[in-house]
């Protein structure tokens, strides 16, 4: 009787080797350490949310805590910007009332608005003035004194030209009302530029 031997004998490594290949694997996996977790989640910000009037509402990016005293300087500033708008509408509009064809605005109420622009502009750039701004700040509130000087001293060469004689055209008050227009939007320039110091922007 002849053996069944197997012709091939070592046919039979190869899958060994690989099967311990595996377990080897699968021990030295099993004890490494756990990796710390992966945080997938982005960074927090705080944000403040606004409701206009009509419901609408508005949401800004990370807010800025600043110190009381550099939050009462903007205040301060934010202030002097409304006070100068306000006349700056004022004043456009008596001008533009009085230049009107046929007049909107006749010369005593025109002269009316130009004096209240002129003396409320004066006391603008004197509240201002008598305002210290944070260190940081010297520059630019120079800049919003110079504007604001500049804002009134418009209002009173726009109220000269209105009250001159003839043959006075009308140019030098309208120079005034535009000098004044334009005095008070370098202020809100300024105020911008002093706000992106406050809060680092």
């Amino acid at each position: 009787m002849t053996n069944n031997v197997d012709p091939r004998p070592g046919r039979w490594i190869l899958p060994l080797v690989i099967l311990g290949m595996v377990a080897f694997t699968y021990v030295f996996v099993s004890q490494l350490p756990a990796g710390a977790p992966v945080d997938t989640l982005p960074p927090s910000t705080s944000s403040t949310t606004s409701t206009a009037p009509g419901g609408s509402t508005s949401t800004t990016g990370t807010t800025i805590a600043l110190t009381p005293e550099m939050q009462a300087y903007i205040d301060a500033i934010h202030d002097a910007e409304t006070r100068l708008v306000d006349l700056d509408s004022q004043l456009t509009a008596a001008n533009s009332g009085f230049d009107a064809d046929p007049r909107t605005v006749s010369f005593d109420e025109a002269r009316a608005a130009f004096e209240t622009v002129a003396n409320e502009s004066a006391d603008v750039a004197s509240d201002l003035s008598a305002v210290t701004p944070p260190d940081s700040l010297s520059a630019s509130h120079a800049t919003l004194v110079s504007e604001a000087t500049n804002a009134s001293a418009a209002a009173d060469a726009a109220l000269e030209g209105l009250i001159a004689p003839p043959p006075d055209t009308g140019e030098a008050r309208r120079n005034g009302v535009q000098s004044f227009s334009e005095a008070v939007a370098n202020f809100q320039q300024e105020v911008g530029n002093a706000e992106a110091i406050a809060t680092g922007e």
